[in-house]
């Protein structure tokens, strides 16, 4: 629902102001209008999801399957060649790892720490928030992280540079067993033991790095199959589940590799 919140406040603002009732036949303009507007199918997908979401489980309300073959079409609309176009989207793109590492270097103890940590574990954000001092080994140089999706833990290694990092990291501002990894700053510097949410973990590695947390994972998945690893080393690391994700949406191949043989 926290997830959600932002897409179904912006369907009770057009409900509002079209003078509809909050439902799935309401639901149903709203993608309309989305699709006519020139919102692309991304968009489509999460919004659906979004206000379906809030009206069957805070609404207690039912999806037909009338209206739920309603959707299907209206999603069936960007296959025609006037929408098409709205199909395409521009992922957020690896960056050699080389340039990230040297922005990292740049960066104060604990920010420094968080991105590095962030790189060569490729976790997502959900699981960076989550992560805890007492996860960590740094003798061992590995770590234990939960995956929200998958509902267990997965024990993923850190690289020398990350153990340092880290270290300094916990020594300045005094962390300890029980304390957050990421936690929470005031503009003054001083921390405190409270998880952040994902949005503000997000914002916070773009006011650093100037991309999203994605480009971190996505970076370290590039960089280690153009280092020569397998799928299955990669799906260790960085916790898929399935291999053939990796390779359809990680692992295309990438402006540098063809400017590399033309």
């Amino acid at each position: 629902s926290k997830m959600y919140a932002g897409d179904f406040k912006r369907f009770q603002s057009y409900c509002q102001e079209k003078g509809l009732n909050v439902s799935f036949d309401s639901m149903k303009a709203y993608l309309l209008d989305t699709i006519q507007e020139g919102f692309k199918l991304s968009t489509f997908n999460r919004r659906a999801a979004g206000v379906k979401h809030f009206l069957i489980n805070e609404l207690g309300q039912s999806e037909t399957d009338t209206q739920a073959k309603d959707i299907a079409l209206l999603r069936q609309i960007y296959n025609d060649v006037e929408f098409a176009g709205q199909k395409l989207v521009k992922g957020q793109a690896a960056q050699p790892k080389e340039e990230v590492l040297h922005l990292i270097d740049k960066l104060d103890t604990r920010a420094k720490a968080i991105a590095l940590f962030n790189l060569v574990t490729a976790c997502r954000p959900s699981e960076m928030v989550l992560i805890k001092v007492d996860h960590i080994d740094l003798s061992s140089r590995s770590v234990n992280v939960f995956m929200q999706k998958q509902k267990e833990w997965h024990n993923k290694r850190l690289t020398l540079e990350c153990v340092n990092a880290l270290k300094a990291y916990f020594k300045q501002y005094g962390l300890k067993a029980g304390d957050y990894l990421v936690g929470k700053v005031d503009k003054y510097g001083h921390y405190s033991n409270a998880q952040i949410s994902d949005t503000a973990y997000r914002k916070s590695i773009h006011n650093w790095l100037g991309f999203a947390p994605y480009t971190l994972r996505k970076t370290q998945v590039s960089a280690m199959h153009e280092a020569g690893a397998d799928l299955a080393t990669i799906a260790k690391q960085s916790c898929h589940k399935n291999l053939e994700t990796i390779n359809k949406h990680y692992l295309s191949v990438n402006d540098r590799t063809v400017d590399k043989f033309l």
